[in-house]
């Protein structure tokens, strides 16, 4: 017996067997029909669909055998495929290949054999289709022709049954695509009729599987000829819209309308796939939030800024009223009319502010005047944040409200505390001099039991002063009546003019300031506004230093400007108290035990005058490990 070579294209042979998923498989009809007319035309016993694989045959369908398989060494269908041609077998017991095999010697006894091979779409012989019979004989040459025809159809319907799989596979996994989409989804042929539906669709629409695959969805539909305007749009591509369906019971219900052709390519349309989405929750939460809109002072909106520059309110409470005079319509695709009653003078600001955001994604927060239509000139308070979109485009989210009432408060006050200071200044410069002179002797010995007192009295006129001072010059920056020279400046002289000027108070509090080495360049300031607020550093640096520690005065340059920095060693700021650090009449015990005197204004003026010359001002502090504040000039023209 000889064993039948290996076919050189074995590797890719076996792939393509194992890719039609045929091995092992329960009996089909369809085949069965092929081996009993293959024995019928063939007048055998028996007849096999043979599929030959590494290690056996096996049949996939037989008549006139009851085994299922056998070794491959032993199969005659083996020399079929290796041969790749109808092979014929006269008489087994005359054939050196096949007289003692144990088909031949034994049961099934095989004498007779024509096996003709089974190719798959590539042209691969997989097996073969074969007749036996236990007899010597031949086939006739019309025999011969059907064998060759069913093994070509027994090729062919390999293929189509695992297209046919395939398919189903496919629809199984549509159909739970379908059942779990989450949306309503339907499927409709060409005019609009349901071919199939998906739960969610039956449940929103309220009719079971077989009604609704009644229905002519234009009928559905409560917008006249919504399908038949986006089935003409879907010429382009699937399109979108909103609309309203009408459920079987109760009123229309407000969708988002997606619809899809169905089409293979080069083929004809096939049917369109609509998936609707309700939007009652949506509307009934814009209901709601427009009922909360409607209760909060000012105005709830949404502004977007698009990639061309153009700007719109998506969405605007009824507040708007109150804020810009005109309607949540007049503003939704334009928000031009909005920026029409800004204030002349505030349009530049608010436009910079928006950009600023936009850049950096940070909040917005703004104060500034609109010129209202019924109501005059208003003061409004904005603040949103943003949220950055596909395509470069920021979407904000936030609230106006109007603050006229507080900025007339706030120029009251300021017109008061301008009034009383100027109203003191007069008298109180009086009562400083002459207690300057009592104290000098000017009028003669003092006595004694009356030195202590006139002492206190005129180092409490003196705080007394200062502090006028201080809210003379906080309400000329309010009122923007302080005028500053900005000069360029060389800053080495500036700083030894302030470690100098304000050595005399360090050495009082016993605390020793430094000047460290570093570039020297100038800034573009107002000297008279630099040493204030040097002058306010290194005093309060000083006053919070335990005595022996330093106080040290740098400069720095960083990018086009230079950081001013005076460091302590004191006991930090505490951290609640970080937030408040710059307002007006704010002060912190820093631990120290002292007793420290202060207006409470300084630092407020300080960053006032930094920002007013167009510099910038902080600080950084941990307690117990002292505190750095620092403010930044813009180096004078011409330097590096």
């Amino acid at each position: 017996m000889s064993q039948a070579p290996i076919p050189s294209n074995e590797q890719q042979r076996l792939a393509a067997l194992h890719a039609l998923e045929l091995l092992d498989t329960p009996a089909e009809a369809m085949f069965d029909h092929i081996t009993a007319l293959a024995a019928q035309i063939c007048e055998t016993p028996i007849a096999l669909i043979s599929l030959v694989d590494a290690q056996r045959q096996w049949f996939k369908s037989r008549v006139g055998l009851d085994a299922e398989q056998t070794a491959r060494e032993l199969a005659f269908c083996a020399h079929a495929v290796h041969a790749d041609a109808l092979l014929e077998v006269g008489n087994a017991l005359d054939d050196a290949r096949f007289r003692d095999n144990p088909l031949v010697t034994s049961d099934p006894s095989i004498r007779f054999y024509a096996g003709m091979p089974l190719h798959d779409g590539q042209g691969l012989a997989l097996g073969t289709l074969c007749v036996i019979d236990r007899r010597p004989r031949q086939l006739d040459e019309h025999q011969r022709q059907q064998l060759r025809h069913l093994a070509q159809l027994t090729g062919e319907l390999f293929e189509l049954r695992l297209q046919a799989r395939r398919q189903a596979e496919q629809s199984a996994m549509h159909q739970a695509m379908l059942d779990n989409a989450g949306s309503a989804v339907l499927v409709l042929d060409p005019q609009g009729r349901v071919q199939r539906s998906n739960p969610e669709a039956r449940q929103l629409l309220g009719y079971s599987a077989e009604a609704l695959n009644e229905q002519h969805l234009p009928q559905l539909l409560e917008e006249p000829g919504q399908f038949e305007r986006l089935c003409l749009a879907c010429a382009k591509g699937p399109q979108s819209a909103e609309g309203r369906l009408r459920p079987r019971h109760g009123q229309s219900l407000p969708v988002r309308l997606n619809l899809s052709p169905i089409r293979a390519e080069g083929q004809a349309l096939q049917g369109y796939l609509l998936v609707a989405n309700d939007l009652s929750q949506r509307d009934e939460a814009r209901q709601r939030l427009q009922r909360i809109a409607a209760q909060l002072p000012g105005m709830v909106y949404q502004y977007l800024l698009r990639a061309d520059g153009s700007s719109c309110f998506p969405y605007s409470s009824a507040g708007i009223r109150d804020i810009y005079g005109c309607t949540p319509e007049e503003v939704c695709q334009d928000a031009a009319s909005a920026f029409a009653r800004l204030h002349p003078e505030d349009i530049a600001p608010v436009r910079e502010a928006i950009a600023d955001s936009a850049q950096r994604l940070a909040t917005w927060h703004q104060e500034y005047r609109v010129l209202h239509p019924e109501r005059g000139l208003i003061w409004v308070e904005g603040r949103a944040a943003p949220q950055r979109l596909p395509g470069g485009e920021v979407l904000w989210h936030g609230f106006i409200s109007d603050i006229s009432e507080r900025k007339r408060g706030e120029q009251l006050q300021n017109e008061f505390v301008s009034t009383v200071s100027h109203e003191l200044r007069t008298p109180l410069t009086a009562i400083a001099g002459s207690l300057g002179l009592i104290n000098g002797g000017a009028l003669g010995a003092v006595p004694e039991n009356m030195q202590q007192m006139l002492e206190i009295a005129q180092s409490n006129s003196q705080r007394l002063r200062h502090l006028i001072d201080d809210l003379l010059d906080m309400d000329k920056l309010v009122a923007g009546k302080m005028r500053f020279d900005l000069q360029p400046l060389a800053l080495r002289p500036l700083l030894q003019q302030a470690l100098h000027d304000n050595q005399p108070y360090a050495e009082r509090q016993q605390v020793r300031l430094q000047l460290l080495a570093g570039s020297d360049c100038q800034v573009l300031a107002d000297a008279k506004r630099v040493e204030q607020v040097l002058a306010n550093l290194l005093a309060n640096a000083a006053k919070f230093s335990s005595p022996g520690q330093p106080v040290e005065l740098s400069a720095a340059l960083r990018d086009g400007w230079v950081r001013i920095s005076v460091r302590d060693q004191g006991l930090g700021i505490p951290t609640s108290f970080k937030p408040r650090i710059f307002s007006k009449f704010a002060q912190a015990d820093a631990g120290d035990t002292r007793q420290q005197g202060g207006t409470g204004l300084g630092l407020a003026i300080s960053k006032e005058l930094i920002e007013r010359m167009g510099g910038r001002i902080g600080f950084d502090s941990q307690e117990g490990q002292g505190s750095t504040f620092w403010f930044e000039l813009p180096l004078a023209g011409g330097q590096p």
